[in-house]
C-alpha cells in the first residue's frame, strides 16, 4: 500500500522569502496544509504558495489561535483526508536532504509503536551535511515540532496538542504524553533542516568583555516558557521524575535565566516580570492566550 504523507506549515505573519523552506519539502509531499495564524495578512504570498505548490490547502484562523491549535486543525484536515504521517514545520525552517528522510520514513513506517520522527535542526546546518547520509537513529525523550514526520494512526491516541499551552513546550508536552504510552522517538542525525535564530544577539560579558553569541526571548515569550514549563513538571514530574525534577526545574527557569537576562539581556525587569507573571498564572491556572 503506497504511504500516504501531508506537509503542514503554521505561518505567522511571515515574510516572502518563506517560499524558499517550504520548496525543499512541500514539492515531495502529496498535500501542503497551510495554517495561517497571522494577524497581518500576506494575501500576495498566499497566491505565490498556491502557484508555486498548486496541491495546497490554506486555512485561515483569521487570528493567532496558538501552535497548538494550528497544528491539531492541520493534522484533523490530514486524517480527513486519510493521510498516514504529516510533516510539522516552521515557516522559517528548510530541509536540507529531505529526499533522504522520506527513505528513512519508509524503512520505518510500519512499525507501530513509532509516535514521531526528528531531524537534526541546525544553525547553518549545510556545514553539517555528512557526505553519505543514512538512517542511523537514536531514540530520544523530547525534540522540538519543527521537521518531524507525525504518525497520525497514533495522534488522536496519544493525545493531540495541548491548546491551553497556546506556544511553548506544545512539542515538549506532545513528547511526554507519547512517552508514557511507550512510544518511540527515532532521532536522525544525518537529516538536516535550517532553523533559523530569529532571537540570536551578540553579548558582551560585562566580567570578562568578552562577545558572545546569545538566544534572548521576548517578555512575552519568557511568560509562555515559565508558565508552561511549570506544566509540564506538574503533569509529568512524577512519571519522569529524574527529568522533572523540582529543583532542577526551579534552578533552570529562575536561577539560571534570571542570571542570565542579569548578565546579557536588554528589558531586563519586563522579562523577569513576565516569569514571575508566568508561575503566578500557574498557581491560580490560568491558561491559553495571555498578552502582556
Amino acid at each position: 500500500m503506497e504511504l500516504k504523507i501531508a506537509a503542514t506549515v503554521i505561518l505567522y505573519n511571515p515574510e516572502d522569502d518563506i517560499v524558499k523552506n517550504l520548496q525543499s519539502y512541500a514539492k515531495q509531499v502529496d498535500k501542503l496544509i497551510v495554517v495561517d495564524n497571522s494577524t497581518n495578512k500576506n494575501d500576495k504570498l498566499i497566491e505565490k504558495i498556491h502557484s508555486e505548490i498548486p496541491h495546497t490547502i490554506y486555512i485561515d484562523n483569521q487570528d493567532n489561535l496558538g501552535i497548538a491549535t494550528a497544528l491539531n486543525i492541520a493534522c484533523d484536515k490530514a486524517l480527513e483526508l486519510n493521510y498516514d504521517w504529516i510533516l510539522t514545520m516552521d515557516q522559517d525552517s528548510e530541509f536540507i536532504n529531505f529526499t533522504d528522510y522520506l527513505n528513512c520514513l519508509q524503512k520505518f513506517h510500519a512499525q507501530d509503536n513509532i509516535a514521531l520522527l526528528a531531524p537534526n535542526t541546525q544553525w547553518h546546518a549545510r556545514t553539517y551535511l555528512p557526505q553519505n547520509p543514512t538512517c542511523t537513529y537514536e531514540e530520544r525523550f523530547l525534540v522540538i515540532t519543527s521537521g518531524n514526520f507525525l504518525n497520525l494512526k497514533l495522534f488522536n491516541q496519544i493525545g493531540r496538542f495541548e491548546d491551553k499551552l497556546f506556544i511553548d513546550m506544545v512539542d515538549h508536552d506532545y513528547c511526554m504524553k507519547a512517552n508514557m504510552q511507550g512510544l518511540k522517538i527515532y532521532f536522525f542525525n544525518d537529516i538536516l533542516v535550517e532553523h533559523s535564530l530569529g532571537n540570536l544577539f551578540q553579548r558582551k560579558n560585562p566580567f570578562t568583555r568578552k562577545l558572545r553569541n546569545k538566544i534572548e526571548h521576548s517578555p512575552q515569550r519568557a511568560y509562555y516558557i515559565t508558565r508552561n514549563f511549570l506544566y509540564t513538571w506538574k503533569q509529568y514530574s512524577k512519571q519522569f521524575p529524574k527529568e522533572f525534577h523540582l529543583l532542577k526545574t526551579l534552578n533552570i527557569l529562575f536561577i539560571h535565566e534570571i542570571t542570565k537576562i542579569l548578565i546579557y539581556e536588554d528589558q531586563k525587569f519586563k522579562k523577569i516580570y513576565a516569569k514571575f507573571l508566568g508561575l503566578f498564572h500557574f498557581l491560580i491556572g490560568k491558561y491559553g492566550k495571555y498578552t502582556l
